[in-house]
């Protein structure tokens, strides 16, 4: 499946994780100082890269900023044909805020000029900022086109981990997975899992190829930092080789079509995965999860950040109250109640009360191993790119180092073909950049 059609199908979920929150948050985050914002009346138009609809920008966001801000009247503009941000731009329509994921960021916000660095109302508003996971801030600075602090980060609903399937396990009678494990005890166990029993094939291993890549625990970037071409080859080819062996084993083929669900089949021992697919998970599958499985030599992390981020236009005349409906969004009393309601990994650096709460509220997450998603820290975002270098949005790129990797697991090209396409595709990427 590919990575839009699950945005499409998981984007309920993660701005239904907003219905309750909102209306609970009443106070801004932390105790910094408040800038005293006008009182006057003031639209504000809202667009996302999302494919929200407006019904659904109304009940789980529109109505609780509205509530919590009464002279505040939101002009949400779903994306649609004949009103994507380019139509907008076109009819003089400038958001004043926008929201988007990091992988996103580029093509909506900064190729549109709409990129806005925050810096200067963070200070005026005296926010604290280390209130936040450094590694969230981190991931919006590298994928911005000078390092710059262009968006604020919402909790993440995706954060990644191993999810396994107790009755397969007891089935073969074999142990579960623990914490811990490297991605080398993984292959071993799915090997094992791998075998064709009573006519019905069990596969040892699925995963989410497209987030493996992206959001990668070795924090390697598409591009050079340095210069304007894809990034060590050598280094991409570790992860090739580490997720490729997998599909090589018999019968552990990659399914023909929804890989990164293959697992709600029931069939499948194992699968990386991000934590909101729980709830896709049927109810007749005994499953729990453990850590993310990590490099034998590598960090002991989990993945980068998966966050949706805010974003205020550089062209906004209303950029105070877009800051102060961005802090409500992100204060400490919403991010518990995602943490706890929603299971959403909080952006802000989780205390022992954060951990504890986490999940208590969300059905599918009762008697399950919670503490898997905190085993690791988040992994540290790619370096900064220099400034000057060409822009590409990270989505294309992800794209394809897709493409090439599913040729190497369909057995049409090695794994050196593979990214020596994927580099010429990405390098191509930018040569188009570059022209326009």
């Amino acid at each position: 499946m590919g990575e839009t059609t699950m945005l499409k199908k998981t984007q309920g979920i993660v701005l239904a994780s907003m219905l309750v929150l909102l209306a609970a948050c009443g106070k801004s985050p932390g105790t910094e100082k408040q800038t005293a914002v006008s009182n006057e009346p003031v639209t504000l138009l809202v667009t996302s890269s999302l494919s929200d609809s407006l019904d659904l920008f109304n009940q789980y966001y529109g109505n609780r900023i509205r509530a919590k801000f009464p002279n505040v009247t939101l002009n949400f503009i779903p994306k649609a044909t004949g009103q994507n941000i380019q139509d907008l731009l076109a009819s003089n329509q400038i958001p004043d805020l926008m929201y988007s994921k990091v992988s996103n960021m580029n093509s909506y916000v900064f190729a549109n000029g709409l990129g806005y660095e925050l810096t200067e109302l963070v200070k005026k508003n005296q926010y604290d900022m280390s209130r936040f996971d450094p590694a969230y801030i981190e991931k919006v600075k590298s994928e911005s086109p000078d390092g710059g602090l262009y968006g604020m980060p919402s909790p993440d609903m995706d954060p990644q981990v191993l999810f396994y399937n107790k009755s397969i396990f007891e089935k073969f009678g074999v142990p579960f997975p623990t914490d811990g494990m490297t991605w080398d005890d993984v292959y071993e166990l799915a090997k094992k899992m791998t075998r064709v029993e009573g006519g019905v094939t069990y596969r040892g291993f699925s995963a989410h190829i497209n987030v493996y890549f992206r959001d990668n625990q070795l924090s390697i970037p598409y591009l050079d930092p340095k210069q304007d071409k894809m990034y060590d080859s050598e280094k991409w080819k570790k992860m090739f080789t580490n997720l490729s062996r997998f599909y090589e084993i018999p019968n552990n083929k990659v399914a023909a079509k929804d890989e990164p669900v293959a697992f709600m089949t029931g069939n499948i021992a194992m699968m990386q995965n991000q934590l909101s697919n729980i709830v896709r998970i049927p109810e007749n599958i005994d499953w729990d999860m453990v850590s993310m499985p990590v490099y034998k030599d590598g960090p002991k992390v989990m993945n980068q950040p998966s966050s949706t981020y805010w974003f205020i236009s550089k062209q906004s005349k209303n950029k105070d109250i877009s800051f102060k409906i961005i802090e409500y969004l992100l204060s400490d009393e919403l991010q518990m109640e995602i943490a706890r309601d929603q299971g959403g990994l909080p952006s802000i650096k989780a205390t022992a009360e954060l951990k504890k709460a986490f999940g208590q509220n969300v059905p599918q997450l009762k008697g399950k191993h919670i503490e898997a998603v905190f085993k690791y820290p988040l992994a540290s975002a790619p370096p900064v790119r220099d400034k000057g270098l060409t822009v590409v949005n990270q989505g294309s790129m992800g794209t394809e180092v897709n493409k090439a990797f599913d040729k190497v697991i369909k057995d049409q090209v090695d794994v050196n073909t593979a990214l020596r396409e994927a580099k010429e595709k990405i390098e191509g990427l930018i040569a188009t950049e570059k022209g326009k």
